[in-house]
């Protein structure tokens, strides 16, 4: 795997296809691109088996907001840390999965937010092991989204292998807010429970709970203290100072 994702980084992927009836050959002429272009879905190598897709979506109060999520890879089989935030996204990216030779196997949706889990329904039609919380579940009945095939309860799931850790470590931006460990890379998805570094605000905090969500990065900050890489919800990856950084700017709202 390690030959496969130098070679892909050396030809590096991006997707960046008009519309999803687009041709094979403009799909494939579209991953030569080797810059990203402003608000269209890209993928890029992040660490060994592990990629980091970008997705955009033009809200009401925020204006445009890119958003994170993972492909991690085992062997042939592929599996998704969150979905795009639109079916049209996700339909790019199982391409660009499938044009890479793997089989899209599973997903996690770590909130019921359509940033998370905007794509559900299409994996559903495709055949993908789509799962999310019991919880999270709940909540997209209650606003009439399509549900992931898999529910689980308790605080923790497994896939591919126990190569993907999901935890619930407490409530935060959301109720239900999970995040996935990736134990041999040592990767933290935190999901919207973290903040990037550049962020100012609290951004969207409808349904949060923020007399939790100190509490729940701490947690977080003990369980994970050996993370080398921090992928927050929205913005640029970093460190473990990234779960500091959000406990200051909750501090600094509550004042």
């Amino acid at each position: 795997m390690m030959k496969l994702a130098i070679a892909l980084f050396l030809a590096y992927i991006l997707l960046l296809v008009p519309s999803t009836h687009a041709s094979q050959e403009q799909f494939k002429s579209a991953t030569n691109q080797l810059e990203p272009t402003k608000g269209q879905l890209s993928v890029k190598p992040l660490i060994d088996n592990v990629f980091q897709f970008t997705s955009y979506f033009q809200t009401q109060d925020y204006g445009f907001v890119s958003a994170n999520g993972l492909v991690v890879i085992d062997g042939s089989e592929a599996y998704l840390i969150d979905t795009p935030w639109t079916e049209k996204d996700t339909i790019q990216l199982v391409r660009w999965i499938k044009q890479q030779g793997f089989t899209l196997r599973a997903s996690i949706s770590t909130h019921s937010h359509d940033d998370r889990a905007g794509g559900i329904g299409y994996l559903n039609t495709i055949g993908v092991d789509t799962n999310a919380s019991e919880l999270t579940n709940s909540y997209l009945k209650a606003n009439n989204k399509p549900l992931a095939k898999q529910a689980f309860t308790g605080d923790k799931l497994q896939l591919a292998h126990k190569q993907i850790e999901v935890k619930y470590l407490g409530a935060g931006h959301t109720e239900d807010n999970l995040v996935v460990w990736l134990p041999e890379s040592k990767l933290l998805f935190g999901g919207c429970l973290i903040k990037s570094q550049a962020s100012k605000t609290m951004g969207y905090i409808a349904q949060a709970s923020l007399s939790e969500w100190p509490n729940t990065l701490d947690k977080a900050k003990s369980r994970y203290n050996d993370a080398i890489i921090v992928v927050p919800g929205h913005g640029n990856n970093g460190g473990l100072e990234l779960l500091k950084h959000t406990q200051e700017l909750i501090s600094n709202h509550l004042k």
